[in-house]
């Protein structure tokens, strides 16, 4: 199965980028007498579970483990994002500063080491996204689950940080795309960072978004204020489809399903489902109903709903739903690779609690 994970594309544990020092230590915690019980419903009992949710609903999150993210005065704490080895990048967002990521690995006490970086991607092993230097030249890297340089990595130059943006891929790596005033160039980075293919599209872009879907085939999505047009790419070939309009709007995001396509969310709003080499927008699954993200799981059999504060809904790779998780205590919650679950709680969110492998 190709579907390794799109949430946190997965690849092999060599890695490469840039560890750096944070203003502050950040660690404490890491007991296991966090939250635990939390809520699970199985779906309806009278009728029983279809068959494709078989095993999909865990029966319970268990127990948790608890950390702190310590922060200067000014810092806030931003999300998390979690590997196939079941370790922590918990953002915070200086006052002044990049983003900066600090990596959380069992036992899960102290921090062993942070990076900066405006977005990542996690891996089975790591963390890829962009390493920008002072001029602002972005490269395509990994940082390991220490937060510094692993052997053996291919870091790969995209261009200015502020004309380049990262998508999921079907497997290990991400997809970049990265805009020059003569043409936007769509390549694909495998599980070292390094560039195994690419094509160039002629013409001005101003770069929002892109993803491969499970078959292979790249959305890329470029703006025009807030007019958004879209374009199929086909690495293997290195051709480009003729550009169609997606819609308006500030922000964009994309989710490719297990089955194929493209989910297209706008605005925090879902506008519909991209069908791979199409250029029109079909209906939004009637299972996604008020799911604000989602997030592979199962090996790919399933798909996890979030749906705000500690809720996480199970729904079957063919669109059954199988009942949901609730994860007790916290605000938020992020599905990582491995299937593990992390949860933002305490002043400013900066308390995290993980269950892990939940949803392995």
């Amino acid at each position: 199965m190709r579907w390794t994970g799109w949430w946190a594309v997965l690849f092999c544990a060599i890695a490469c980028g840039g560890g750096s020092s944070g203003p502050s230590d950040p660690g404490g915690g890491g007991a296991v007498t966090g939250p635990d019980g939390g809520v699970v419903d199985a779906g309806p009992s009278d009728a029983g579970s279809p068959p494709d949710c078989a095993g999909l609903v865990p029966a319970g999150p268990g127990g948790a483990v608890s950390f702190d993210v310590r922060t200067n005065p000014g810092d806030t704490c931003t999300g998390s994002a979690i590997d196939g080895q079941g370790v922590v990048a918990a953002g915070v967002q200086p006052a002044i500063q990049p983003q900066r990521w600090f990596v959380f690995a069992a036992p899960y006490g102290q921090s062993s080491g942070n990076f900066e970086a405006p977005s990542i991607i996690p891996q089975p092993s790591g963390f890829m996204g962009l390493d920008v230097s002072p001029l602002q030249a972005a490269t395509v890297v990994v940082w390991d689950g220490n937060g510094g340089i692993a052997p053996g990595c291919t870091p790969s130059p995209v261009g200015n940080a502020s004309s380049v943006v990262l998508g999921r891929s079907i497997d290990a790596g991400v997809i970049s795309l990265s805009a020059t005033p003569a043409g936007l160039t769509v390549r694909k980075h495998d599980a070292h960072a390094g560039e195994v293919a690419s094509t160039t599209v002629s013409g001005a872009f101003t770069p929002r978004a892109v993803v491969e879907d499970a078959s292979g085939g790249v959305l890329a999505v470029t703006a025009n204020g807030r007019a958004l047009s879209g374009f199929w790419v086909d690495l293997a070939k290195g051709t480009a489809g003729q550009t169609f309009p997606i819609g308006s709007a500030t922000t964009v995001a994309l989710r490719p399903l297990l089955g194929g396509g493209v989910l297209v969310q706008l605005d925090g709003a879902w506008a519909g489902v991209m069908n791979t080499g199409e250029t029109a927008l079909h209906a939004v699954p009637s299972w996604l109903a008020s799911a604000t993200d989602l997030v592979p799981v199962r090996g790919g059999k399933a798909y996890a709903l979030i749906k705000g504060a500690g809720a996480v809904g199970i729904v079957s790779a063919q669109g059954s739903s199988c009942g949901s998780v609730t994860f007790p205590g916290v605000s938020s919650i992020s599905i990582g690779v491995d299937g593990s679950a992390a949860g933002s709680t305490g002043s400013g969110g900066c308390t995290r609690y993980l269950w892990r492998n939940v949803l392995h």
